[in-house]
């Protein structure tokens, strides 16, 4: 027997299952994203250039704004405005295939060696399925509703690092829109 779940954003309302997850794409709003590396990896950081180049490749495809973004060696966490609310999971697609491409491509990572003894750490479906092993299989994504939801999202990315016990002030990560670097 199936759960039902209903969700009501905006006045749309959504019916869904557990395992079946819809995905809601509003033009005009804001979405709070979390992406994580495949077994929580600390991968990020130290390849925060090839990050960096997966990002400028979307947005040279894709039109849409970040408002806010923090980067922590295993996720991240950022505000994406989306020209085209329907671009967004596209957008995360593309971001994630580069990263991996780009450690493909640097030598990090070769496709007969590294990625599938890491694959094999995977299930057979994952792994019949080419999956990579470098990020989770999906994303988090969270529809701001309003300037309240945006301020709290804001605030958690300021200080997710804190958080997560990486330094003791936020503004002492390097990684974030918060942080200006020089």
């Amino acid at each position: 027997m199936a759960i039902w779940h209903i969700l009501n954003v905006s006045s749309i309302y959504m019916l869904e299952y557990p395992m079946n997850y819809k995905r809601i794409y509003l033009d005009n709003y804001s979405y709070f994203i979390t992406m994580v590396t495949h077994q929580r990896q600390p991968i990020l950081i130290d390849n925060i250039e090839l990050l960096r180049d997966a990002f400028k490749r979307s947005k040279q495809r894709y039109h849409y704004h970040i408002d806010a973004i923090i980067i922590l060696p295993d996720h991240l966490h950022m505000i994406l405005t989306p020209k085209v609310a329907k671009e967004y999971s596209k957008i995360i697609s593309h971001i994630k295939r580069s990263f991996v491409y780009g450690l493909v491509g640097q030598g990090a990572l070769t496709p007969t060696h590294e990625m599938e003894n890491r694959k094999i750490t995977l299930s057979p479906s994952k792994y019949k399925r080419q999956h990579s092993g470098i990020w989770q299989e999906r994303f988090y994504e969270h529809t701001i509703r309003d300037e309240k939801d945006w301020l709290e999202k804001m605030n958690y990315i300021q200080h997710n690092a804190v958080k997560h016990k990486i330094v003791d002030n936020w503004n002492k990560w390097e990684y974030s829109s918060f942080t200006k670097t020089p």
